[in-house]
């Protein structure tokens, strides 16, 4: 009997360290895993951001599948104010074209989003991704996520905001 408990705990503990030692497992099928963050004060005054997180599963270059979640603000700007939360289900995804700044292609997505709270679907949807991309109620196409499909730490403050009103930080990781 406590040479079968033996075992059984032998066992048991050789499971528990392959399941710790592995932990590209949670992540799924997903080979990319980002992070970003946007703040802004506008000189006129009016004041949004963002903050969230995707993933991009699938392939390296291109895939079949993904997660958006984020959240977003503005205050006192052309959609009003508003505050509300976007997820996204990524259908497919790719690489896009490398911008002449050097830096590497972003991530164009298609897809469904939902937002909440509902009511304010119209103006947070307008934010991110563009009434222009939707092609149904909650369905877009090709937008490009502003996200660089390469693995590093990007300052895009004065880039993507202009200089001394904001920040813009994107986190890309790839995963193994």
């Amino acid at each position: 009997m406590p040479l079968r408990r033996s075992i059984i705990s032998l066992g048991l503990g050789a499971l528990l360290a392959i399941s710790v030692a592995s932990p590209s497992f949670a992540y799924g099928k997903e080979n990319w895993q980002t992070t970003f963050a946007g703040t802004a004060v506008t000189p006129g005054g009016s004041s949004f951001g963002f903050w969230g997180w995707c993933t991009f599963g699938g392939g390296v270059t291109s895939g079949n599948n993904g997660d958006c979640e984020f959240a977003e603000y503005a205050h006192s700007g052309p959609q009003g104010s508003f505050t509300c939360h976007e997820s996204m289900d990524i259908t497919s995804w790719r690489i896009g074209s490398p911008p002449p700044t050097g830096l590497p292609g972003d991530f164009v997505i298609n897809g469904t989003v939902t937002v909440t709270p509902s009511s304010l679907a119209g103006p947070c949807i307008a934010f991110f991704p563009g009434t222009a991309f939707m092609t149904g109620p909650n369905t877009f196409a090709n937008v490009d996520s502003g996200i660089p499909a390469a693995a590093g730490h990007y300052n895009l403050t004065a880039a993507a905001l202009g200089a001394n009103i904001g920040e813009f930080q994107i986190q890309v990781t790839q995963l193994p």
